[in-house]
């Protein structure tokens, strides 16, 4: 029966993709259907897959075939309990998606493959298909705002949202990286506002219009500082007043800021930036890539590091 159950899940979903496995597939229901009814199963599907991975396994290794043959069942067993606790554990993530929009709970900071933390329309299957940092492209540095040291060995670019609560959250490590490497690293930072974090294209522009004034970083600081002050705002228009405060408490020409903002001077500029991380494939924020090599949503300034002392040792 234990056989049988997981034969079912596995060639039921291989069958999606593969013809050739329907037809397991219906022996395993069959199988099943006919225990779950108090029926002997008569297809002999359990006893052809125990020799069939026996022998796959013995062909590597004859003591570990032996030991599959033997403990076939018991084998089996821990593996549907396995699948049972990863079916149950996707579901939770699931409905905590569905409840909280983040599969890992109400007020998670954590990153979800769930969460709509890049654009759908990419990759619908993400959840189901987890991208991985080896699948994405390298995007250009050109006309980024940048702090650091011009030239440095170690160019950083950073792809954030300033509406994201992950690019936020990773902040004190990127200040943490620029003070450990102070001379050796240049970092920039690339705009990728996304769709459904609340006023994100807003507040990237508001930074480009701060940059025209050469207090970006600052302004950068307080966008984050007070993200949750900017994602409460309730229209676009107290956003702008919002806004126009942080400039003005920057020392900012307050009448050139608003007039950027009104003329939406930069919003090209920045949807150029959003196709080119689309394009490059990034599927979360923050990303970051460290002489080409890609970090996404990194936790700890080892992480940084490992990448940052290995480049330093390559030159």
């Amino acid at each position: 029966m234990v056989v049988c159950v997981i034969a079912l899940v596995v060639f039921g979903i291989l069958s999606i993709f593969s013809a050739t496995h329907r037809a397991i597939a219906r022996e395993a229901f069959d199988c099943v259907f006919r225990k779950m009814t108090l029926r002997p199963c008569n297809t002999g599907l359990d006893k052809r897959l125990k020799m069939l991975v026996s022998m796959k396994v013995m062909k590597h290794n004859e003591g570990a075939g032996k030991f599959v043959h033997t403990n076939f069942e018991a084998i089996s067993f821990v593996f549907m309990l396995l699948m049972i606790g990863s079916i149950v554990f996707s579901g939770i993530g699931i409905y905590n998606f569905w409840a909280y929009g983040n599969c890992n709970g109400q007020n998670s900071s954590e990153l979800c493959l769930l969460n709509p933390e890049t654009y759908s329309n990419t990759n619908p299957l993400a959840w189901l298909f987890p991208p991985s940092p080896s699948d994405v492209l390298p995007v250009s540095s050109e006309g980024l705002p940048m702090r650091g040291t011009t030239g440095a060995p170690v160019q950083i670019i950073e792809v954030g949202c300033f509406s994201c609560p992950f690019t936020k959250s990773t902040e004190p490590l990127v200040d943490e990286v620029m003070a450990k490497y102070d001379g050796k690293v240049a970092l920039y930072f690339k705009y990728f506002p996304l769709p459904k974090h609340e006023y994100s294209l807003e507040s990237s522009e508001a930074a480009e219009c701060a940059r025209d004034q050469n207090k970006f970083w600052e302004y950068k600081e307080l966008l984050f500082t007070r993200q949750l002050e900017c994602a409460a705002q309730p229209n676009a228009g107290e956003l702008h007043s919002l806004h126009a405060e942080f400039a003005e408490e920057l020392g900012l020409d307050t009448e050139k800021f608003s007039v950027c903002m009104n003329t939406g001077k930069y919003a090209p500029y920045i949807e150029a930036q959003k196709q080119e991380s689309i394009t490059a494939g990034i599927y979360g924020t923050p990303t970051f890539f460290i002489n080409g090599k890609v970090l996404v949503a990194p936790k700890t300034i080892e992480e940084f590091s490992a990448v940052i002392d290995a480049e330093l040792a390559a030159q």
